[in-house]
């Protein structure tokens, strides 16, 4: 579990960083450039989510593997609640020309974030069929 875990965050770390990178550039150039200066608290938003993600899951280990589902979509849920209170709480301090960007901004961003959260969570769940497997074969 450590060396999944370990894996997630150097994974969430090069990724979120060359969608920052990437999206800096596109943002700079695209739009206007008040936007841009609140643009990195987006891809920091994500990686702080990530890393939360990533502590949950390691507590979930010395838990039941049972509640493993509930737990991941309570995760799930709580991340769009979290997402949808960012976005407002963006969309009042940056000025309003600017919502349409900004809400496409982080769409794009929590699309990165899933594909690479939901990655991570077929890769532990089939370490933990693994792992079962391997305890029945040892009985």
């Amino acid at each position: 579990m450590k060396v999944l875990r370990k894996r997630f965050l150097e994974v969430l770390t090069v990724v979120m960083g060359i969608a920052t990178i990437i999206g800096a550039v596109v943002t700079y150039f695209v739009f206007p450039r008040e936007l841009f200066l609140w643009y990195f608290g987006i891809p920091l938003f994500y990686y702080l989510v990530g890393l939360g993600f990533g502590e949950v899951l390691r507590r979930i280990n010395r838990e039941s593997n049972e509640r493993l589902l509930n737990i991941y979509l309570m995760v799930k849920i709580a991340k769009i609640i979290i997402t949808i209170f960012f976005m407002a709480l963006s969309m009042m301090l940056v000025d309003n020309r600017y919502d349409k960007e900004f809400v496409v901004t982080i769409g794009i961003f929590y699309m990165v974030y899933l594909i690479l959260e939901s990655k991570f969570y077929f890769d532990f769940e089939k370490s933990l069929k693994r792992k079962k497997t391997n305890e029945k074969l040892k009985v």
